[in-house]
């Protein structure tokens, strides 16, 4: 056998390479005003383009590249004119008077008007117009007028609020007016989710600075990680802000960059700062113990941060928009957290020195460099760790075993606006007229074989007649419907005459593309609910797999279906396709970076395992507390029967990488009295003695983070970050601190297993190592500290 003696290599890399950290927190520390400047040059920046960030956010942007939704929707926006951009509706509503009495029409007239001189409308039509198509409810208690939109979304945006407050002008104590549509829901959306994150800052921030209070027994030294995480986000979302010129970016954006951007940005500097404090206790100068700190808990930031954003990159492979943009926004917030963490804290804690002490609060001990108690927890744990393992493990698994039940759907949160305009009106609609107007399921037929022919057209005569008939549809329009209403057939020559007709081609200008061919036509097909319940996306695999397959089969044409249904599947299919392609990306990633890390294949697959087994679990408790709704009255909302289609996917690859910060944290330390002692049953001990209160605490400050989102409006922002906060709890507690040294011991020195052939191999990045040339440390300070402790 040809492996080395544990400990023995590492050693030898280390001397040789393991210096650049410490002298980059050095020079960082000799210029903390130069450096201090340049970070307050960039708050500046980004504080400018904070608000472009937020005036350019979308809604959900839910096409999946190359799905039949997204064929739909090109060949609608290539092959049909487009005279406007977007429909919305003006909801009139009266509890006293009806459509038909004088003062309602007066409301209705007079908000109509407003609303047509406003600039980007082209057209309106009102409930009274000969034009309008039942617009207006059975007991005429609600109308709704037409307000047909040109712009891009922004631009739409923007002008949502004149135009609801124009409509709302015209309103009287007897009629109720509201504006809703597309535009109007995101510009609500987008209202409810600033209101949502001021919230959580509130609630988590003060929160997060008790927990460094209580965690560093100093004021100065609990700020620090506080200001450091509130620069970063400013930054982060002014670099988003920037990105803005060349890509957009939708509403929960804001939301995902600062949940994981706050929470992983004070875990890193509370790392620091710990490390910074414990070297000047030993006597070091303020400069030789930023150094230090850089050189250690620095190593450990970039290795804890590149996990993560491998972890991120992963949601780069799904092909959807949705997922490109969440994880876009989620790498920038780590990557500027940890940037700052290397840069902007070495130079505070230079200026700073030891009046990082100061302000101290009483009855709160100073923390030393490491508290007893974790040594003779570990050595508790590993005099039996076969039945700690066991007991651990039956645990997270009966936790875990809800989520065979998982049901993913997508549910537009258009219901959890509040009581804004947009989201009233949609429920006013919803209740008096059909919720599936506001979105219908359409039907592009193409002929490949040049315009509509008769047999074309009996095909789309077939389709009409069979979605006619489906339970789930209350209505079908349809080129073929139309001509067989007015002219009695629907004969490829009756389609031709009407091509001739001005006032059919202005009636059918929707359903077939006259002037570009005459071989697209659309069936638009309402369904009963709302496109985001089963129904209408039942209607979609049905429509697909049954129908077109049948009807359509020996047709010279392509058929696909679109529409928001058929995005909702569409998405949701992307989704549980790549989430096993996306697991295994990033599980590869991090092994692989954790092998050259720690110079072990057995460690990485070790942490590996218990990740799954963590965050398994609190897949378990979402689908229990939200998909099932057992937490419905005390996070208060109200379940659906499903979780959202993304959340899966984007709760691992950050939870993934999360677990892998305490992994980092835990082995850091672990690896450092390994390389020194070749002893594993000191190194489990000395690593939990000196990381178990680092990670108590920056896991609670990630769970105070992540709650304070629960109290959020909407309910994907409730579920990410119950998701998130259940899942660091179980890993910090159950997993680090009871399987992890419970598994450490099990394995024994085959933890640090790496054959010494693959060691030759592979590139030595040792990030983790001490650099004790600087520290006042004696080399035996471990076993100085267990022998006045008592322990052999």
């Amino acid at each position: 056998m040809d492996d080395r003696r544990p400990g023995e290599h590492e050693q030898t890399a280390y001397r040789g390479h393991a210096t650049g950290f410490t002298a980059f927190g050095r020079a960082v520390a000799a210029r903390g005003l130069v450096v201090v400047g340049i970070w307050a040059l960039l708050v500046v920046a980004g504080v400018l383009l904070v608000p472009r960030f937020e005036s350019r956010l979308t809604g959900p942007p839910l096409l999946v590249v190359g799905s039949d939704s997204a064929r739909a929707q090109e060949i609608l926006e290539t092959r049909f004119a487009q005279p406007f951009a977007e429909q919305d509706l003006v909801v009139f509503e009266s509890d006293t008077l009806t459509a038909q009495d004088p003062a309602y029409r007066a409301v209705v007239d007079k908000a109509m008007a407003a609303v047509e001189q406003a600039p980007g409308v082209i057209g309106v039509i009102s409930p009274y117009d000969p034009r309008a198509q039942q617009q207006v409810s059975e007991n005429a208690s609600v109308a709704a007028g037409v307000v047909r939109l040109n712009g891009t979304g922004p631009e739409l945006q923007a002008l949502i609020p004149t135009l609801t407050a124009l409509a709302q002008a015209a309103a009287t104590d007897d009629v109720h007016v509201y504006l809703t549509g597309s535009s109007p829901l995101i510009v609500d959306l987008v209202a409810q989710e600033q209101e949502d994150l001021a919230r959580a800052e509130r609630l988590g921030l003060p929160a997060a600075l008790l927990v460094l209070l209580i965690a560093s027994g100093t004021v100065v030294a609990a700020g620090l990680p506080i200001v450091l995480a509130m620069v970063g986000a400013l930054v982060a979302f002014g670099v988003l802000g920037a990105a803005t010129s060349f890509t957009t970016f939708n509403l929960f954006v804001p939301n995902i960059a600062t949940m994981i951007g706050l929470g992983v940005g004070i875990d890193y500097s509370l790392l620091v700062v710990t490390r910074y404090r414990e070297e000047l206790a030993t006597g070091l100068e303020p400069g030789d113990a930023v150094g230090v700190a850089i050189g250690t808990a620095g190593k450990t930031v970039f290795a804890s941060a590149t996990t993560v954003l491998l972890s991120l990159a992963g949601l780069l492979l799904v092909d959807a928009q949705l997922f490109r943009e969440l994880a876009v926004g989620a790498i920038i917030a780590v990557a500027v957290m940890a940037v700052a963490a290397l840069t902007l804290l070495p130079a505070l804690l230079g200026l700073l020195g030891r009046r990082v002490e100061s302000l101290r609060l009483p009855r709160l001990r100073p923390r030393g460099s490491g508290d007893i108690f974790w040594f003779h927890w570990a050595q508790r744990i590993m005099r039996h760790p076969g039945w700690w393992a066991m007991g651990v493990i039956i645990v997270l698994a009966v936790l875990a075993s809800p989520i065979t039940r998982l049901n993913l759907s997508l549910d537009t949160g258009t219901n959890d606006v509040g009581p804004r305009s947009a989201g009233v009106g949609r429920e006013i609609l919803e209740r008096e007229f059909n919720a599936g107007r506001l979105s219908p399921m359409e039907v592009v037929y193409v002929s490949q074989d040049g315009p509509l022919d008769d047999r074309d057209l009996d095909n789309i005569a077939r389709l009409s007649d069979e979605l006619a008939k489906d339970w789930a549809v209350a209505d079908v329009l349809s080129v073929t419907r139309l001509l067989d209403q007015f002219a009695g057939n629907h004969r490829a020559a009756t389609l031709d005459l009407a091509a001739r007709t001005p006032q059919a081609v202005a009636a059918l200008s929707s359903l077939v593309n006259f002037g570009d061919g005459q071989n697209v036509a659309v069936i638009s097909a309402t369904p009963r609910w709302s496109p985001d319940t089963p129904g209408p996306i039942n209607l979609v695999q049905r429509t697909r797999n049954e129908m077109i397959p049948r009807i359509v089969h020996d047709a010279d044409a392509e058929v696909v279906v679109g529409g928001l249904s058929a995005q909702i599947v569409d998405i949701t299919h992307e989704s549980q396709r790549k989430l096993p392609v996306v697991g295994a990306a990033i599980v590869a990633l991090s092994f692989v970076f954790l092998t050259l890390v720690f110079r072990s294949l057995v460690l990485p697959l070790k942490a590996i395992l218990m990740n799954g087994l963590g965050i398994a679990a609190a897949y378990g408790l979402l689908v229990v507390i939200f998909q099932e709704g057992a937490g419905e009255r005390l996070f208060d909302f109200q379940s659906t029967g499903a979780t959202q289609v993304y959340l899966p996917l984007l709760s691992f690859a950050v939870l993934f990488g999360l677990s892998m910060d305490y992994e980092v944290f835990l082995l850091g330390r672990m690896k450092e009295e390994w390389d020194r002692t070749g002893d594993n049953r000191l190194a489990v001990g000395y690593g939990l003695q000196h990381s178990a209160g680092v990670i108590t605490s920056a896991a609670a400050i990630m769970v105070v983070v992540f709650s304070a989102f629960t109290f959020a409006r909407l309910r994907e922002v409730k579920e990410l970050g119950f998701s998130l906060a259940a899942a660091v709890l179980i890993d910090a507690t159950l997993v680090r601190l009871i399987l992890a040294p419970a598994a450490m011991q099990l394995l024994g020195h085959w933890n640090w297993w790496l054959p010494a052939w693959l060691d030759r191999r592979l590139p030595h990045i040792d990030i983790l190592e001490p650099e004790p040339e600087l520290s006042a440390h004696p080399e035996s300070a471990a076993d100085a500290e267990l022998e006045r402790a008592g322990i052999e």
